[in-house]
């Protein structure tokens, strides 16, 4: 429902890197006031049942806890902080971790569920991607973060089954659905304290690095931009960021290993 039911959604990981190798990881999603509305509306018609309400779903303290073991060893649980912004509302998870060596997160993990056409034969290559983690490499100030590979079976497949059918803006399916991700945002982002000293990373903001965002708004102000993500070959990681590159509202690291050393 949070990736389907979109309509002004953001979600956003960043992961904090401190120069002894702790840091945090944040999972920050915020709802659209219009959005809010909607599901608030939801959860009366089902008697106030909290549960169907995923802005509730999200605040589940012994969920957030039992996901902490999915980004590695070591990574803890830390706190649930409610988040308003422009209208909206959302949830802030933080969990701690004292080696990044043993972290493991998967950058464009919510990929797959907003390619349009992803029940389409494409599906497969597409739930592989939402497989494949990334992991980190430290050791005296510098960070190394290599990024999922490719698949060497998958990329003997047929190409053809990666693409389904194209968007029509004129079929009234296609346009609710085109609809519904405007004001959709997503984000993977890795920030170190104090600062960077030296990067290879595509995409860097003060001591930020994105590896993966995708900005529907702009994506949408191009007829073919849509088009451009139905036609991603989702079975080779680096020829699919090479490709996102080329569409407005899009960052995506196409390096497999990107150096950031901490100053």
């Amino acid at each position: 429902m949070v990736f389907v039911l979109s309509s002004c959604f953001e979600y956003e990981t960043e992961i904090t890197v401190n120069k002894d190798g702790s840091g945090t990881i944040s999972e920050e999603t915020v709802f659209g006031e219009q959005m809010i509305g909607m599901l608030e509306m939801a959860a009366a018609q089902n008697g106030g049942g909290g549960g169907q309400n995923p802005l509730t779903e999200l605040k589940d303290e012994a969920k957030a806890k039992a996901k902490a073991t999915a980004y590695g060893e070591g990574v803890t649980f830390d706190k649930i902080e409610e988040v308003k912004r422009n209208g909206g509302k959302g949830v802030r998870i933080t969990y701690k971790f004292t080696d990044i060596n043993k972290v493991t997160f998967n950058p464009s993990g919510a990929l797959g569920d907003m390619v349009p056409g992803a029940e389409a034969p494409g599906a497969e290559a597409v739930e592989r991607v939402k497989e494949e983690q990334a992991k980190f490499q430290f050791a005296d100030g510098k960070l190394t973060i290599i990024l999922p590979g490719v698949d060497e079976d998958a990329k003997d497949a047929s190409d053809d089954s990666t693409e389904g059918d194209d968007l029509d803006p004129n079929d009234p399916q296609a346009a609710m659905m085109m609809e519904m991700m405007r004001g959709m945002k997503v984000s993977a982002k890795v920030t170190v304290a104090p600062e960077i000293a030296e990067t290879n990373a595509t995409h860097r903001n003060g001591n930020t690095v994105t590896l993966f965002e995708m900005n529907f708004d702009e994506i949408m102000k191009n007829p073919d931009g849509m088009k451009s993500l139905q036609k991603l070959d989702m079975k080779d990681r680096a020829k699919a960021a090479e490709a996102l590159t080329k569409v407005k509202g899009v960052k995506a690291e196409t390096k497999e290993k990107v150096t950031i050393t901490i100053k």
